[in-house]
Parts: structure tokens; C-alpha cells; sequence
């Protein structure tokens, strides 16, 4: 029995990504490396939990701190020069005289 249509393209080449996968696809070191730091990250926190909190609320007001600092560049500069007093100023509270 003779076919009346040439053969297709899958039967003449192959897939290539039909066998496993090639043996050069490791993770790459950071991932390894990220792999490898969980458990220890696990038991730290177990281990001392106000720090890791305390880790935490760094990590959160850091994150904030740089948000806010995208969004209002000048404004930690207009408040650092309003708090810092001038070397001719008077004290707060001094009388007019």
C-alpha cells in the first residue's frame, strides 16, 4: 500500500527537546547557594526569634525608606536642614530682646 502524501516533518526530523534534559543544565551557583541557606535561615530563626524580627522591621523600614525616597527625593534634605539650627541662631525658647 503505497501513501499518496510525502512524509511529514516530525517523522524526518526528530524533536529535540522530546529526550531528557541535556546534562549542562545545573542550577546556576546563586540558586545553589540560595538552596543551601534555607535550612540554615530556618534554624536561626528558631533559634533567636527577636532577632530575626528584629532583622525583619529593618528589612521593612529599609524598603519603605527607600520607596518613600523614590517618590520624595528632597524631602530627607528639607528635614535635616529645618532640624540642624544656623551658628547664629539663638536657642529655642530664648527671649526677644
Amino acid at each position: 500500500m503505497t501513501r499518496d502524501h510525502p512524509p511529514s516533518r516530525r517523522t524526518r526530523h526528530p524533536d529535540l527537546y522530546a529526550g531528557p534534559a541535556p546534562p549542562d543544565r545545573t542550577p546556576s551557583w546563586r540558586a545553589t547557594v540560595v538552596l543551601a541557606a534555607l535550612p540554615v535561615l530556618t534554624l536561626a530563626v528558631a533559634a533567636f526569634p527577636t532577632a530575626a524580627a528584629f532583622a525583619a522591621a529593618s528589612l521593612a523600614g529599609a524598603v519603605a525608606g527607600v520607596a518613600l525616597y523614590r517618590r520624595y527625593p528632597d524631602a530627607f534634605d528639607r528635614a535635616f536642614d529645618r532640624a540642624l539650627s544656623a551658628s547664629g541662631d539663638e536657642p529655642v525658647g530664648a527671649a526677644d530682646g
